[in-house]
């Protein structure tokens, strides 16, 4: 894998984005809630079964466990099948794709990430994969995120071998 200078950079960068872009984005999230809980609501005696994976429900693919769960309730109903790429105790940040995933990502009607380099193994996959026409939607896209620099926890402090006094 290549080296990449954003997982170099152990800041944070400002999301920036037009107010326009803004704009579209919170339109979208929306109009995506919106879609999920009309699909969602109706009348409680009306039960409709799930349609069959098989019979042309979209999948979505989160990266993770926690935005798959936010994603299968806004796709409820049976709308689309949500599947996550990162297994269930994989750490997001050191997660590297298969060949099998980064097919399951080419396949699925649309990825979600976290972006922010949460994924950070998975940013080359990711932008591949949108350069071959799948949709990613990365959450953090078009939000303002506070500066944040990492320094570590340890910097600047002196361990002795000395039992400390009160």
């Amino acid at each position: 894998m290549r080296p990449s200078s954003r997982s170099q950079d152990r800041s944070i960068r400002v999301a920036t984005g037009s107010p326009r872009s803004r704009w579209i984005v919170a339109a979208a999230v929306l109009a995506v809630t919106a879609f999920g809980a009309s699909a969602c609501s109706g009348d409680s005696a009306t039960v409709q079964p799930a349609p069959d994976a098989g019979a042309g429900v979209p999948t979505i693919l989160a990266t993770t466990g926690i935005w798959g769960d936010v994603v299968a309730n806004v796709a409820c109903g049976g709308l689309a099948e949500v599947e996550t790429i990162i297994p269930v105790g994989g750490d997001p940040h050191g997660y590297e794709p298969s060949l099998q995933d980064r097919a399951r990502m080419e396949s699925a009607a649309l990825v979600v990430a976290n972006g922010l380099l949460l994924e950070e193994g998975l940013v080359d996959t990711l932008e591949a994969v949108a350069e071959s026409g799948t949709p990613v939607f990365e959450l953090a896209e078009g939000m303002d995120t506070f500066p944040y620099s990492f320094q570590g926890a340890h910097e600047g402090h002196d361990h002795d071998d000395e039992a400390h006094e009160d």
